[in-house]
């Protein structure tokens, strides 16, 4: 049971005054506020985000909306599921999931989907979750639709923070951190067997829709999430403890909130709880005419209070914009590969030939006079580019260009790091021309194999696909009706028949960069049609 206790903003209001000007000094109150509390610590903050932000920006539904939409296939009204177990959504979603097994293997509808992912069902949850996933997966925030909401996201891309936990299973954290190349970890379990840097890393602990097996839905997946909670709580201990932790999208009595701080305040002593203290804000959006505050107050974990911050708001981004206030020298991503240098330095004396020694140390030197220095750069040492430093980008752009990496180090160090951030890479010309055997690449990548057309039309192109391409008789009709930026989108319709490789190459190549555009629809429909490319030329040259 969560409680807070309010306090006064000071707030110089001359009487008869228009509300919107004194909102606007709230505002700016807020966010200086926040801004200046957020100073109190040496680390960046890590964002904790929940449901409210996928509803927030994506429209999405809440837990039992959407197991709503899902029971849709079923003839039994969903309140016969509700009521069998008294309303516990876990519960009705166990039910949902055990009924929907074999509409799924049956079924005309899911004749795709069982194809798609022929080989993977590990048991009779996974249909229910590889459905629910299917669904998320196309939902991106789209930019155009409200211009209040835009301005949110334009600033919470500006945020200095070190990394992300979240419950949701959407995909629209990594969109709006894309550039920032975040490392995803999917699951407890890749979180538990890992060694996470804590910094430039998203953590989605109740896994992922790129994952559909490791979405946390059933009363069965929440007894075996909660069995190892102590072991999460463990690994996340130190973020809570040197971060300030910003919680996005959660009510303060939220279970799931509750439970991992529980977990979190049994690894500590009494006398180091203090250590949490100011380190808890929560962000919670105003009702009806509730003005933005700034608020001290707490929370009951396990009989004992804990202090917190809340804030209270309508317009998220004086949120954002105080979390991107404090200024780094190096950004998260430059710092994490830092760290992990360093880390494996530590670990095998020389990780990857990447460390370099500007004198050496004789044994008998004053240790009390060595200084160390760590330095950014490129050693005269190295000739080629460290694999494990190629960006997203670059990858997109050696699909088309000419490049002087070796394939298979490609395929063997820099795809099995970046797919653990991004799923959507090419893949298919590094694989075929690394002469690599199937055996060799990781599950990720063996998984990339079995793509096929339809997975690179949205649902309404699949859906309409024979009256889309009466328009256009091939590329170069379309290239010369349609607008580059609705093009990108819109090639892939064509399918092998009416696209021209030469053509579309020439084309991508032209438009480069679409790949840094602004807008966040067009960039991805470019990088899909990259990827598209990439199937169309390069899938049939593998040979395995």
């Amino acid at each position: 049971m969560a409680s807070y206790k309010e306090t006064e903003i000071g707030l110089d209001q001359e009487r008869g005054g228009k509300r919107m000007v004194v909102q606007d000094r709230v505002n700016e109150h807020v966010q200086d506020r926040l801004a200046e509390h957020l100073k109190k610590f040496d680390s960046s903050p890590f964002l904790f985000v929940g449901s409210g932000f996928s509803r927030r920006y994506l429209g999405l539904e809440d837990w039992e909306g959407l197991l709503k939409r899902f029971s849709a296939f079923s003839t039994t009204d969903y309140e016969y599921y509700s009521s069998s177990v008294a309303g516990k959504l876990e519960k009705i979603a166990g039910l949902l999931a055990n009924d929907f097994h074999q509409v799924w293997f049956t079924g005309d509808e899911y004749r795709e989907s069982r194809e798609e992912f022929k080989g993977t069902i590990s048991g009779k949850t996974t249909p229910l979750k590889i459905e629910i996933s299917k669904y998320l997966r196309e939902k991106f925030y789209e930019f155009g639709i409200s211009e209040g909401l835009d301005k949110e996201i334009e600033s919470l891309r500006q945020v200095n923070i070190d990394g992300v936990i979240t419950t949701n299973w959407d995909c629209l954290i990594e969109q709006i951190f894309e550039k920032e190349e975040f490392v995803k970890y999917i699951g407890q379990k890749e979180l538990l067997f890992s060694d996470p840097k804590e910094i430039n890393e998203i953590y989605k602990i109740h896994g992922c829709c790129t994952v559909p097996d490791s979405l946390i839905l059933t009363d069965d997946d929440y007894k075996d999430f909660n069995d190892r909670n102590p072991y999460l709580a463990a690994k996340l201990l130190t973020i809570f403890v040197e971060h300030p932790v910003v919680f996005i999208g959660y009510s303060l009595s939220d279970e799931n909130i509750g439970s991992i701080l529980e977990s979190i305040t049994n690894c500590l002593s009494i006398e180091n709880l203090h250590k949490l203290k100011d380190r808890l804000i929560f962000v919670q959006r105003t009702k009806n005419d509730e003005l933005d505050s700034f608020e001290e107050g707490t929370i009951l974990i396990n009989k004992i209070p804990l202090p917190i911050t809340i804030v209270k708001c309508n317009d998220f981004s004086n949120v954002y914009k105080a979390l991107s206030r404090n200024k780094r020298k190096f950004s998260a991503k430059l710092m994490r590969k830092m760290k992990t240098q360093i880390y494996e330095l530590v670990k095998h004396n020389d990780p990857n030939n990447q460390l370099h020694a500007a004198i050496e140390l004789e044994q008998d030197y004053d240790n009390s006079k060595v200084e160390f220095v760590f330095g950014v750069g490129i050693s005269k040492q190295i000739s080629l580019k460290g694999y494990g430093s190629i960006t997203d980008n670059e990858l997109f752009e050696g699909i088309v260009k000419e490049t002087s990496w070796v394939p298979e180090q490609i395929v063997l160090e820099t795809l099995p790091l970046l797919l653990r951030a991004n799923t959507y890479l090419p893949v298919f010309k590094y694989i075929a021309e690394s002469g690599l055997s199937k055996e060799s690449l990781v599950p990720n990548l063996i998984k990339k194999l079995s793509m096929k057309y339809e997975d690179f039309l949205i649902r309404y192109q699949r859906d309409n696909l024979l009256e889309l391409r009466k328009g256009y008789a091939d590329l170069n009709e379309l290239l010369s009706k349609v607008p580059v930026p609705k093009a990108v989108g819109l090639i892939p319709i064509l399918g092998k028949a009416g696209t021209d490789a030469e053509i579309l190459k020439e084309f991508i190549l032209t438009n480069l960069n679409l790949l840094n555009a602004e807008n966040q629809s067009i960039r991805t429909n470019f990088k899909k049609l990259i990827r598209y490319y990439d199937w169309l030329v390069y899938r049939s040259k593998i040979t395995f």
